[in-house]
């Protein structure tokens, strides 16, 4: 359906509309400058409406936001909005066009809409999200990987001397993938030296106030940067209990919120970041998001062993304490120290032997749980399939490129390829030869794919572009911009190397000639598509998408051949096993389900993840399955039985590559680690 914009229409939601270019009621256009079509109404407030559209000019799809009352104080923070996005340019930040902005015209009106058109971000807002999971409390491991992001963006923002002022959940959007975007920009303010005058000669300043979430100065009119950190600090209470933050008493003393034993999957550690975003006194908190940048970096930056010598590698740069783990000293944190005295007394006494024994034995297996794990507190059980997961581990690599989101095995197994946040590494199994391509894009890089002669390496990015190197002389051959409008979720090379397909957040799957760039075919999913894979003879592509299905597509004529859909997930990742037979698919909800692929049916279904599946893989011989999530398992595909259950990272697992030979499986994760891993019996 299209819709009209005039605010006057009698049925501005006519069916007769859909395909037209002016509205049957009154007459208006609906076709915008010639350029945009209304497609969907996604929202409305007191003052305007929020619409899906099509861009005629990329086949995208954005976001018009219309503000229908020309209030002056609403036509003010709109034009904020606008002047706020078009200057700030990152992939947290909706981007907005230099020519977003413009006014409308109605049929038989007087008075212009003004319009706003933006990035279209695929996903739902953290307020909404956490509704569809029933406010299931995000683990730790979570919080530490959105406070960076949330951190980073908000320095942006910071650096062009604008602060938010309304950081709660649902201004927060969250990409299929876990990516976070900050939208809602049209109460952010500027930083200028008259504005800092104001506030620290006792003046207000208009405030906005959500509550809950809205630093007491604010609240107040004085509202200054950091307090931006309040609100966030506030969001991840709710995001970690799911209970909003009124929900919690505040200590009368402090004026500190009471929320840590509704959040037990929580470390001391990262409930003191917490706490110090929420500090009641702006100079009690961060001063810049470098401070709160360089407290996550020490969380993540826990005692390393060394594989071989079974010995503790120590960072110099890395301040230690009883608990492995000390903040910056300006910031005047510390976890609770371990009195050994009290253990010493307890195996002296007769009576308190074995609760002494017990006692150290549970203190022991959490400093080996950060030690080997980067995990606290670490369940018994889990430490105990950790251990018995060690067999399995042949190698490990640190990556040099920080989070690992994708791994690329060549054809021969000689060369990895890893890629990160703006730069690719290049690991060469046989010789250990390293190679680094720095600021290969301009954001993270989330899909890799390689040629199968191994000259051509694929990266998609979260920037929306493609980009093909020579992966022999790490040279770049060119880049494709402008082919998608959002981040490049998926990448597949035909088997005969001709031809590269991307999926995109933006609800496109496009072909591409190899090595020219140039684009053959382009295909319209309707939904983001999050996996690709071809089959063996090239003949058929598979897509997963955010909608749950999985999509057989023709490979050479893009005609739409089956559409699966069991899952009732977003499908993240997919494999093929090598006869063409099987297709795997797995998806949020740590759900694998096996299909035929002759028959397009659902033979089995596989559980035994409980937190998403990023990562799917067949063994060169089609009997073995591994799939990555919070942890490796590695599946007997014909009798869908687990043969190895492995803890084998501190973070989720992004990507499995199995070698050649199907002897070793590789995998990367967000703990900035990649681990070579033994294939266990039997393959």
């Amino acid at each position: 359906m299209t819709y009209c914009l005039n605010p006057n229409c009698p049925n501005p939601n006519d069916p007769a509309n859909a395909s037209r270019t002016s509205c049957v009621q009154c007459g208006s256009e609906i076709l915008l400058q010639g350029r945009y079509r209304i497609r969907k109404l996604l929202g409305s407030g007191g003052f305007g409406k929020t619409y899906e559209i099509s861009d005629k000019q990329d086949n995208g799809h954005k976001v018009l936001k219309v503000l229908l009352k020309s209030h002056p104080k609403a036509i003010e923070l709109f034009e904020q909005e606008a002047r706020v996005l078009s200057s700030l340019k990152d992939p947290g930040i909706p981007a907005v066009d230099s020519d977003g902005y413009f006014t409308f015209y109605p049929k038989d009106s007087d008075e212009p809409l003004h319009c706003l058109v933006m990035e279209y971000i695929e996903g739902a807002n953290l307020q909404d999200w956490m509704k569809g999971r029933r406010h299931k409390p995000i683990s730790e491991e979570e919080a530490v990987d959105w406070l960076k992001q949330l951190a980073e963006i908000l320095g942006k923002v910071h650096q062009q001397n604008y602060f938010h002022r309304d950081i709660e959940p649902q201004n927060i959007m969250r990409k299929p993938k876990g990516q976070l975007v900050l939208i809602d920009f049209g109460t952010a303010r500027e930083v200028s030296d008259t504005y800092m005058v104001k506030v620290e000669g006792g003046q207000n300043v208009t405030g906005i106030v959500s509550p809950g979430y809205t630093a007491p100065e604010q609240t107040n009119g004085k509202a200054v940067p950091q307090s931006d950190f309040f609100s966030l600090g506030r969001t991840f209470v709710y995001l970690l209990t799911g209970k909003p933050p009124t929900a919690f008493p505040e200590n009368p003393r402090t004026g500190k919120v009471q929320w840590h034993k509704s959040a037990p999957q929580i470390s001391p550690k990262v409930a003191h970041v917490i706490d110090y975003l929420m500090a009641p006194f702006p100079g009690k908190r961060p001063q810049s998001t470098q401070v709160i940048l360089e407290l996550l970096q020490e969380l993540e930056e826990l005692p390393e062993q060394n594989e071989n010598s079974g010995f503790t590698k120590k960072d110099s740069k890395i301040r230690r304490g009883s608990t492995g783990f000390v903040a910056p000293k300006k910031n005047n944190f510390s976890l609770p120290k371990f009195d050994v005295t009290i253990l010493l007394n307890l195996l002296k006494n007769k009576l308190g032997t074995v609760a002494g024994i017990l006692l150290a034995a549970l203190v022991v297996s959490q400093f080996y749980g950060i030690w080997r794990f980067g995990i606290f507190p670490a369940n018994p059980i889990v430490l105990v399939n950790g251990l018995l997961s060690s067999r399995y581990l042949e190698t490990k690599f640190k990556s040099k490129v920080g989070r690992v989101y994708d791994l690329a095995l060549s054809s021969d197994g000689e060369d990895l390829v890893s890629s990160g946040l703006k730069a690719i590494e290049v690991r060469n199994l046989r010789t250990g030869e390293l190679r680094t391509f720095n600021d290969a894009h301009k954001a993270a890089i989330v899909s890799l794919a390689i040629s199968p002669n191994g000259k051509i390496l694929a990266s998609g990015s979260v920037d929306n572009s493609i980009r093909l190197s020579s992966l022999e002389e790490g040279i770049r051959i060119l880049t494709i911009q402008g082919g998608h409008g959002g981040t490049i979720n998926a990448l597949a090379i035909s088997p005969d190397g001709r031809t590269l397909v991307s999926g995109s957040d933006d609800k496109l799957i496009r072909w591409w000639n190899l090595p020219s760039g140039n684009r053959k075919l382009t295909r319209y999913p309707q939904v983001a598509v999050n996996a690709l894979a071809f089959t063996r003879d090239g003949g058929t592509l598979v897509s997963g998408n955010e909608d749950g299905t999985a999509i057989l597509w023709n490979a050479k004529s893009g005609e739409k051949r089956a559409v699966l859909k069991e899952h009732t997930a977003p499908v993240n990742a997919i494999a093929i096993s090598p006869n063409g037979k099987k297709l795997a698919t797995g998806d949020d909800k740590g759900i694998i389900r096996l299909w035929n692929m002759e028959t397009r049916t659902l033979e089995k279904v596989l559980e035994g993840h409980s937190e998403p599946v990023n990562a799917l893989a067949f063994s060169p011989d089609g009997r073995t399955l591994i799939s990555g999530g919070r942890k490796i398992l590695v599946w007997d595909a014909n009798e869908a039985t687990v043969k190895a259950n492995i803890l084998g990272h501190a973070g989720f697992v992004s990507s499995i590559a199995i070698a050649p030979d199907g002897k070793q499986f590789i995998t990367g994760s967000r703990d900035r680690t990649i681990k070579i891993w033994r294939m266990p019996d039997g393959n």
